[in-house]
Order: structure tokens, then C-alpha cells, then sequence
């Protein structure tokens, strides 16, 4: 029975998957506008409107699936799209052809973002073990340094400090206890003001909190990888990130010169390409970064390519599967309906379930308390009669347990519908409920 519970919220939160085709696409427009009109203000104002943004995508499916209609979800149309249309006496309409496609997207999202989260935690796993274990403490002198550049930026916790052969560029890595690696080449290669200037870089993401946004964001990429606007938007935000802690480094040592020969110096070592997780000084467009130290206040407009093509896919997406839904709407054999006269004798009309549209679902009744102790388990079929108004008139249960009988009867009862109409009259409305007990 598991199956009849699982199988609803499979096409709901499809449903949701379905719209937030063009809720990300929107958003995503959102954050382009909204970029583009904050250009002239700061790295921070820029970060903290795109991290917005950002989790607002990914409360969006959440808030539709919630709004949601459960009742709606035999088809791919948004709740009251639908009408319900009058039936013989015993005809019930089968589902829509198209019907099973929210639960296929609600399947492929379960096995897409399995994978994404899977690919996280093996990218956090590997940076463990090809770096953090490789390094070793870094010697006094640079630690009296760190100190120094914590105290100037009042940072009270102090990551771990150590030098690794292997590690391509500075870099932040862990989330309760960080843990920031410099690569013994830049020890050589880079001046002690740039070298402070690099440290300050570092330090602004710990201060920042960052190590634990860049968390949240990769979920919130895991969760959301099937749209390309998240994936746009979502570089803007590590981009903004370190604008923002280079900043703070310029701040600190008081010359945008001296981070510059310190990335610049950094970018010559590097020649690996870092997984997510990791917070580095060398991430993203080096020399857009640069060219933004001596120009603050000159962003260009964030690129709109990305976007676009995301959009563009969201509405080829949509569009497919509408045409499809509509097809099967079409190759479906129609219905015949009631006589008009039947119905204003009084005479309800027989629809299907998947076609009335649920007012008020009281909360889920106790579990009766003879058929618990006995384990006993199964679906209830009530067939429920409403007036004119929408309130059950006759419910009676024609499948199931005899146990469970009289509490589905119960429940029915508190349920309050949509009637169908004929001619713009509501008329009286007969269909059949579907109830399942399942022991926990």
C-alpha cells in the first residue's frame, strides 16, 4: 500500500519540478535586473541581492508544492485550469496519457540530485585527502603574520595554518573546523606585503562566514541542477564573494597594487582546477578582478548568455510537454455527458475524482483504535455525495476493511468540494474517494 501514499506526492512535487521551469527562469531575469541596476554599488550590496535571490529559487518549488492542489495532480495543469465535466451513471473518465509525466520529473530529479549530492561529498572527501593530509605546519614567522592580520581585521578564530607541495593556490577548506592551505611555492614567490595582502583575502572569507554560504550554495546547486539559471546566477554569487574579500584585503593593506602582483603571482603557480568546496584566492576571472581593484565602481553588466539559453530551454520544456499533454487530451475518447434534464431533476452526475477540485482537507483522522491493535491495514473506498454547495449530503464505503469503514465515512464527511456545473448552475456531484491506512 505504500505505493498509493508515495505515488500523490511523487505528481505533486512533480508538478512543482514542472512549474519551476519558468519560476527559476523568471528569477533568474530578476537577478540580471537587479544586478545590472545595482552596478554602481558595492561588491557587498551586489552579493547579499544575489544570495537573495538565490534562495528564493530554491524556496520556490518548495512554496508551489505547498500551494498545490492535491487534487490537481492528475494533470499538468496549474489548480482550476480544469472543468468538470458531467457523466453517465458508473462512466468515469480515464486519466490523461500525459498524466504520469509529473512523477517521471519528480523520479529523474530524485536520481539527478542523489547524484549531485554525491558528487559534493566526494569532491569534500577529495579535498581531504589530497590536500589537507598533505600539508604540514607552516613555520612560526607565518603564523605570527596570520596573527597579525587577524588582529587588524578583529577576527577572533584563527583557522589552521599549513603549507602543502600539492595545493595549486591559497585556500579556505572545512566548515567547523577551517583549515587554510598556501602552497609552498608562494612562500618563494610573493612579497611579504602580498603575501599579507593574500592572507587578508583568506581571512575575509572566514570572517565572512563564507565557508558555510559555499555550503548552502552547492546544496542549493544539487538541488536545483536542472535549470541553467541557477547554475548562472549562482557564479555570480562566488564572483561577488570575491570581490567582497578582495575589498577587505585592499582595505587592510591600503593598496590595490599589492593584491593584484599577489594574484597575479598566484595565478602563474596555479594549474589545477579546484572542486567547489573550496574557497581560493585565485577563483573565478582573474583579470576581470584585477582590472575591478583600480575600478571599484565600474561592474560591467553580468552576462546575459547563460540566462538566456537557460530560459530558452525552460520554455522548450514546458512547451513540449504541454503539446504533449494535449495530444493525449485529444486521443482520448470523449466522454458522453448527462442529460441536461437529468441534472436539473435534481439528479446528481457522476464525475471522476482526478476532476473535482478539494475546498477544505481536514487534518488526517486517528488511526481507529480496534484496527491498530489488531494490524490492521488497507484502502477504504468511500463513494461521496455532495450538494450544490459542496458538502458531502451521503457518503458510504463500498471497499475495504470493515474496520476502517466507519472512520473513512467520518472523514469524508468533513471534506468540503468544488461541485460541478452544467449550464453555469452547480449541480449535485457523485465520485468516488480513495482513503489508505497504513500502520507506521
Amino acid at each position: 500500500m505504500s505505493h498509493l501514499l508515495l505515488l500523490p506526492a511523487l505528481q505533486r512535487w512533480g508538478l512543482s519540478l514542472f512549474h519551476s521551469l519558468w519560476e527559476l527562469s523568471l528569477l533568474g531575469l530578476v537577478a540580471w535586473v537587479g544586478l545590472a541596476m545595482l552596478r554602481r554599488r558595492s561588491a557587498k550590496a551586489r552579493y547579499g541581492f544575489a544570495c537573495a535571490v538565490l534562495a528564493a529559487m530554491v524556496f520556490a518549488p518548495f512554496i508551489t508544492f505547498v500551494v498545490l492542489n492535491p487534487s490537481s495532480t492528475g494533470g499538468l495543469l496549474p489548480p482550476g485550469t480544469f472543468q468538470i465535466l458531467p457523466l453517465d451513471e458508473g462512466l468515469a473518465p480515464s486519466r490523461s496519457g500525459a498524466s504520469w509525466m509529473p512523477a517521471l520529473f519528480a523520479a529523474l530529479w530524485v536520481f539527478g540530485a542523489l547524484f549531485m549530492l554525491g558528487r559534493l561529498g566526494g569532491g569534500i572527501w577529495w579535498l581531504e585527502r589530497a590536500y589537507v593530509r598533505s600539508g604540514h605546519w607552516a613555520p612560526r614567522s607565518l603564523h605570527e603574520q596570520l596573527e597579525a592580520v587577524a588582529r587588524r581585521m578583529k577576527l577572533r578564530t584563527l583557522p589552521q595554518l599549513r603549507v602543502s607541495e600539492r595545493v595549486p593556490s591559497p585556500l579556505l577548506v572545512g566548515w567547523w573546523r577551517p583549515v587554510l592551505l598556501l602552497p609552498s611555492a608562494a612562500l618563494l614567490n610573493l612579497s611579504p606585503q602580498a603575501l599579507e595582502a593574500v592572507l587578508a583575502h583568506e581571512l575575509a572569507h572566514l570572517l565572512r562566514r563564507d565557508h558555510f554560504v559555499n555550503l548552502l550554495q552547492s546544496l542549493a546547486e544539487a538541488l536545483l541542477f536542472f535549470h541553467p539559471a541557477v547554475w548562472w546566477l549562482s557564479r555570480q554569487v562566488k564572483e561577488l564573494r570575491e570581490h567582497c574579500c578582495d575589498d577587505a584585503a585592499v582595505a587592510l593593506c591600503g593598496d590595490p597594487l599589492i593584491l593584484a602582483q599577489g594574484l597575479s603571482a598566484l595565478e602563474r603557480l596555479r594549474r589545477t582546477r579546484l572542486p567547489e568546496p573550496a574557497l581560493a584566492a585565485v577563483k573565478g576571472p582573474l583579470m576581470s578582478r584585477i582590472q575591478r581593484l583600480f575600478s571599484p565602481h565600474c561592474e560591467p553588466l553580468p552576462s546575459l548568455r547563460g540566462l538566456l539559453l537557460g530560459a530558452l530551454g525552460a520554455s522548450l520544456l514546458v512547451g513540449t510537454t504541454l503539446v504533449a499533454q494535449t495530444a493525449a487530451k485529444k486521443t482520448k475518447p470523449a466522454a458522453k455527458p448527462s442529460s441536461p434534464t437529468k441534472a436539473e431533476a435534481g439528479q446528481p452526475v457522476t464525475v471522476d475524482y482526478s476532476q473535482v477540485k478539494v475546498r477544505h482537507q481536514p487534518p488526517a483522522p486517528a488511526y481507529p483504535p480496534k484496527a491498530k491493535e489488531a494490524r490492521i491495514q488497507g484502502t477504504v473506498v468511500v463513494e461521496v455525495l455532495i450538494d450544490e454547495e459542496g458538502v458531502p449530503l451521503d457518503v458510504k464505503a463500498i471497499e475495504g476493511p470493515e474496520e476502517l469503514r466507519a472512520t473513512a465515512v467520518d472523514y469524508a464527511n468533513q471534506w468540503r468540494f468544488e461541485p460541478a456545473k452544467i449550464k453555469g448552475k452547480t449541480v449535485k456531484t457523485k465520485f468516488k474517494l480513495t482513503m489508505p491506512f497504513r500502520l507506521k
